[in-house]
Parts: C-alpha cells; sequence; structure tokens
C-alpha cells in the first residue's frame, strides 16, 4: 500500500483461501463471510485501505460501520490500532476517523436508527463496508451505498462481512440469493460474479457483463477452517458448540436455511427423567418465576404464571426439580408465590422476572417485602426469548453429546412441561421456557446473597439492585 516502505515480518497478510480471494476482488458489491471465525473483520479493515498510497490523496475516503458505537468500540475500532499505524495512519478519537500521509481518510461511524443515516447525507465515499450486514435493515444499506461515488475516478465499492441470523437475515439472504438460496432461479457459484441491473418495473435482473449501469456483485463464503489464527486451538470451536442448535448450525456451518422453529431447541430424548432422591442435597437450588397476572376467561387462553425451580450439583449437572403454574389475578400470583417459597424454604434463592420501567420496580419492591426472608430479587425482563433461551437449549442438545444430560426430576408437570419445551418458538405458550432460562440464568452466574432490610441482591445483574427502605 505504501510504495516506499519496506515489509516487514509483522505486517498483515491476509490467509490463503477465502480471505485472499476476497481482497482480490474488483466487483461493486462484495458479501464476505457467512460463518463465524472466517476473518471477516480483518479483511473489512484491510479492503478499506487497499486504495491508501496510491497517490488518491483526500479523494479517498472510506466508511466502515457496526450497528452500534459499543460494538463498533470493541471491534473495528480496537483491532484498527493494530493494523493502521504500520502504514502511516493516525487516529482522531473525536471524529473517528484515521488519516494516511497521503490524505486518504478511513472513519468509522454506525447507524444505530433508521435517521441515523441522514448524517452521511451529502457525502462521497469510494468504499462502504458493513460489518455484522445482517444487523442492519435493507433500508440502511440501501441508503449507504447511494453515498458511494468518485467525481475524481477513484474505483468504488461496497463490502459487507456477516454471519446468517440477526434482524436482517431474510433481506440479505434474498439479495445473495443466487449464491444462497437453493430455490432461486438464479445459480451462481461461491465467488462467481454476476452482474444486475434494475429495470423500469424495479426489478433486479442479472445481465451480460458491460451491460450499461449493471453492477456486479459476489459472495465469497468463509468458514472457521479457512482461518488459521482461530481454528488451530480448538478453542474458538468449543465456544462455537456452546450456542443453541439453530445459531450453531447458522454460526458454524454457515447455514442461510435453518431458522428458529419448534423442535429445534428441546427435544424430549435430550433430556434424562430421574428420581428426587438422585438429587444431591447439597446442591445449589433457585426457582425463578415467569409471571403473568391474568385469569383464564371464557374463550380465551392467557398465559401461565410459571416457577421453574432447578438445581446444580458441584459438578456442574443441572437437574430440573419442579414447575409451579398457575393462573390469576395479580394477588392471587402472589400468593401462589409466597406459598411455594415457604414449600421451597430459604434454601432456594428466588428469581422474579422484572417488567421495565418504575411500575415494574415498585411490583418488586413489594415482593420484596413479603419475601424478606428469602434469598430474592428481579430480573430485567429480556425481550428476545430466543435469545434467553439459547444457553439452556445449548446445554440440553449437547447432552447426548457430552454424556451429560439435564436430569428432570419425574412428577406429574413433567408432560405438560415437557410440551411447551419442544414447541417453542411456536407453541401458543411459552412461559416454562422462559422461567427455565431465567433459572438457568441465576445458576450458572451464581447469584449468591447479599441482605437488604426487606430481602436479598446480587452484584452482576443487567439491573440495577433493588433496595427497599423501611416503610
Amino acid at each position: 500500500m505504501d510504495g516506499e516502505r519496506k515489509p516487514h515480518p509483522d505486517d498483515w497478510k491476509p490467509h490463503p483461501g477465502p480471505q485472499l480471494d476476497f481482497l482480490r476482488r474488483s466487483a461493486f458489491e462484495v458479501m464476505y463471510g457467512g460463518a463465524a471465525g472466517g476473518g471477516k473483520s480483518d479483511a473489512l479493515l484491510i479492503a478499506a485501505i487497499q486504495l491508501v498510497g496510491l497517490g488518491h490523496g483526500s479523494a479517498y475516503h472510506a466508511l466502515l460501520l457496526r450497528r452500534t458505537m459499543p460494538e463498533l468500540k470493541r471491534s473495528l475500532i480496537k483491532r484498527a490500532y493494530a493494523l493502521y499505524p504500520r502504514i502511516g495512519g493516525r487516529y482522531n478519537q473525536t471524529d473517528c476517523v484515521w488519516r494516511f500521509p497521503g490524505g486518504e481518510i478511513v472513519e468509522f461511524g454506525h447507524v444505530e436508527h433508521e435517521d441515523d443515516v441522514t448524517k452521511y447525507l451529502g457525502a462521497e465515499f469510494q468504499f462502504v463496508g458493513f460489518d455484522e450486514l445482517t444487523t442492519f435493515t435493507e433500508s440502511m444499506y440501501l441508503a449507504l451505498k447511494a453515498r458511494i461515488r468518485s467525481s475524481s475516478g477513484v474505483q468504488c465499492r461496497i463490502r459487507g462481512a456477516t454471519n446468517p441470523g440477526s434482524t436482517g437475515h431474510e433481506w440479505v439472504f434474498k439479495r445473495w440469493g443466487a449464491w444462497l438460496d437453493p430455490e432461486s432461479p438464479i445459480k451462481a457459484a461461491p465467488g462467481q460474479t454476476l452482474y444486475f441491473l434494475k429495470g423500469s418495473d424495479e426489478v433486479e435482473r442479472v445481465v451480460p457483463k458491460g451491460t450499461h449501469l449493471a453492477k456486479s456483485r459476489c459472495f465469497i463464503p468463509a468458514k472457521l477452517e479457512d482461518n488459521p489464527s482461530l481454528f488451530t486451538d480448538g478453542q474458538y470451536e468449543s465456544n462455537l458448540q456452546d450456542l443453541d442448535p439453530v445459531r450453531r448450525a447458522q454460526l458454524r456451518q454457515g447455514d442461510w436455511l435453518v431458522k428458529p422453529a419448534k423442535g429445534l431447541y428441546f427435544k424430549r430424548a435430550w433430556f434424562e427423567f430421574v428420581d428426587a432422591s438422585e438429587v444431591p442435597k447439597d446442591s445449589w437450588r433457585v426457582r425463578y418465576w415467569d409471571r403473568a397476572a391474568t385469569e383464564a376467561e371464557k374463550g380465551k387462553d392467557p398465559d401461565w404464571t410459571v416457577g421453574v425451580r432447578c438445581a446444580m450439583t458441584h459438578g456442574g449437572v443441572l437437574f430440573i426439580e419442579d414447575a409451579s403454574r398457575m393462573r390469576g389475578i395479580p394477588g392471587e400470583v402472589e400468593g401462589h408465590i409466597l406459598a411455594t417459597a415457604e414449600l421451597d424454604t430459604k434454601e432456594v434463592a428466588i428469581g422474579l422476572e422484572q417488567e421495565p420501567g418504575a411500575s415494574g420496580k415498585a411490583e418488586i419492591a413489594s415482593y420484596l417485602r413479603q419475601l424478606k426472608r428469602f434469598n430474592v430479587r428481579g430480573f430485567a425482563k429480556r425481550l428476545d426469548k430466543i435469545v434467553s433461551a439459547g444457553p439452556v437449549s445449548a446445554l440440553a442438545s449437547n447432552g447426548p453429546i457430552t454424556g451429560q444430560k439435564i436430569r428432570i426430576v419425574r412428577g406429574d408437570w413433567n408432560e405438560q412441561f415437557m410440551q411447551v419445551l419442544e414447541q417453542f418458538p411456536e407453541g401458543s405458550h411459552d412461559d416454562d421456557v422462559d422461567a427455565l432460562s431465567g433459572a438457568y440464568t441465576m445458576i450458572t452466574s451464581g447469584m449468591r446473597v447479599r441482605r437488604t432490610q426487606f430481602g436479598a441482591a446480587a452484584p452482576g445483574s443487567s439491573i440495577d439492585d433493588v433496595t427497599v427502605g423501611s416503610d
């Protein structure tokens, strides 16, 4: 990139295979990756500076994007410090801009909300790169794509690096359908470049190379095996194995076709049913409540209040001991939770799902008063149920492989509990799954007692500790 600079042994070098192929591509629009660990972020960072030092000067302006600023700081910005100074780059932290000796600019940005694209209206970029493309919306992508142009003859490029899944999965899958969708009428091999032109009917069609106004597009798949830096020690692959089955297939195999569906997250065969006597008495126990304050009405099927009690041994074996369920008005729900706590005794820590806002905090404060003799606290309600269920789903699905299945204590609640789990996320109810996810989070995060006057709180939660003063 800098013709006067001598090579150095520590210079970054692309891995042979997909990463090198990606950097050699001259197509206007290229997507790279499709599975975790393929070296996508490094490839984007290097692609953004490929024209640095070639005499374009300030006529070259690149933009690298993540969806949010915290993601940007943890990934691209952090990694750029190890790469860009070697070719003379200097970083302006206020503007999030790297400037190079020839005048070239690489800017870092984020578009968390739809109207954030207005920050770039009127700007002119010769390169735009999206890290984790499926986290962006299609309108964001197209709006930034419209900012790519050059009045000085500099080559223009747009690049995306991503995995399957996330909110933008469908539009990315459709845009690169020729490479990803087996049912697409247009078929393209990995790495093959096609040329697209949108007609007056707003429909894109594949046209011959050289067609006026046509834009080239390509997809280069890469997997963990293509990145020796991560693949050789096995640690990263082990981390991927700990994901739920859907995310594991998406990130490890680069499977664009697998989607959340019933029977994928929990299967009866993944569990082992045992007697209560098999649970070691010195296990660490919790019960987590997914609350619903709606009583059953004729012709309606409201949610259930479900409290799942789990025990974990010192060796890390998880037992699901009980799932208590009921429907009722708020007062009845509160009474049921109090009665269950008495039966469980103080040896069982209690977790309560907390609704957002002041009302949710006040409600939890009321419970803390009622349950002041117990180890109890509120946990912020997590809106993405699939993400919340991921860790315990991963533990269950890996059980037959590791030989350490989750144990379920036999009881008359088993059948309904398993039906809800196996129907997730398509069933009419998911209360048992939410309660199990919460219990597993509690027990693996090591919730411990920190007493207040009317209850207990534990550090490390995603919400502020709830402390209730005296009346």
